[in-house]
């Protein structure tokens, strides 16, 4: 496996290997379509109205039903991707920033949410901002969590890490200095829920103007929520936004003390080094200037 060349995690991220799907889905718009309507028909009764194809790639099928469109439809060939999007979207019931889970199918892996039409402005500073916000609410889920899930949840926590071996990273002295201050700043109890698919299409408004983020396959309860703060950075300029890293690394670390973590910026910078070394990420892409 190879890493990552470009984008804002560039060296962090592995590339799955050829073949690594046993059975892929096909990339026809048309023929996946068809299939679609079959698996709407068979596993979602109730959902009527035209389909869609939005995305068709080996890995996942995304789909619009209505017109105008009143719920996305999506199809994974994995089992593990759509069982992590599933879960997905029960860590982050109570928080109300994913669109409403309709649906979903174990059988055929499919899952169906509320459609969103209207995506958000990341040039708008104060919606930036709000975006911030949104992700730091993830990441703090853990500590908001029912009695019932937080004991599911239990050998996710940032405890149980530092107690086991390090995963698949190159540096784990440099793992393990980084799960220690994520420890201090959350506390041992808390589960490192983050890595989620920021991009700008994919942060919508919910009808009441709150931000929502959806296609949340990539989201781990291992990796931290890091990787994300580099994401927002990257939007951030993309976005036209002045210091981005600056700025985002300051707003986040403001939303965390507004959620009642207390976690410096030295050591925000301190734990995303470590990070960089442990996983082999190339640059810092501005977010420690």
């Amino acid at each position: 496996m190879s890493a990552i060349a470009a984008g804002p995690l560039a060296g962090a991220a592995r590339a799955r290997p050829d073949g690594w799907l046993a059975q892929p889905l096909g990339t026809d718009p048309a023929t996946a379509t068809e299939q679609a309507r079959t698996l709407l028909a068979l596993h979602h009764p109730d959902v009527v109205g035209p389909v869609r194809c939005l995305t068709a790639r080996y890995r996942s099928a995304t789909f619009a039903v209505g017109h105008p469109p009143h719920a996305i439809f999506k199809w994974h060939a994995d089992e593990a991707a759509y069982l992590g999007e599933r879960l997905a979207y029960d860590l982050l019931a109570a928080e109300q920033v994913v669109p409403a889970l309709r649906g979903s199918s174990d059988e055929s892996r499919t899952l169906l949410v509320g459609y969103l039409p209207d995506a958000a402005d990341l040039a708008d500073l104060d919606l930036f901002d709000d975006l911030i916000g949104t992700v730091v609410r993830v990441h703090t889920a853990s500590g908001r969590w029912n009695p019932t899930v937080r004991e599911a949840m239990a050998r996710w926590r940032t405890a149980a890490a530092l107690a086991s071996d390090p995963p698949w990273v190159d540096d784990p002295k440099a793992w393990r200095r980084m799960l220690l201050l994520v420890a201090a700043a959350h506390g041992p109890a808390h589960v490192p829920l983050g890595n989620l698919d920021l991009a700008a299409d994919h942060v919508r408004r919910h009808p009441d103007g709150r931000l929502a983020l959806i296609d949340v396959e990539t989201l781990r309860p291992d990796v931290t929520g890091l990787p994300d703060v580099v994401t927002l950075a990257y939007l951030a300029a993309h976005a036209g936004h002045a210091h981005p890293g600056q700025w985002v690394r300051a707003r986040y670390v403001r939303h965390l003390r507004q959620a009642g973590v207390n976690w410096a910026d030295r050591d925000l910078i301190a734990a995303f080094t470590n990070f960089a070394e442990a996983t082999g990420l190339t640059s810092l892409h501005g977010l420690d200037h």
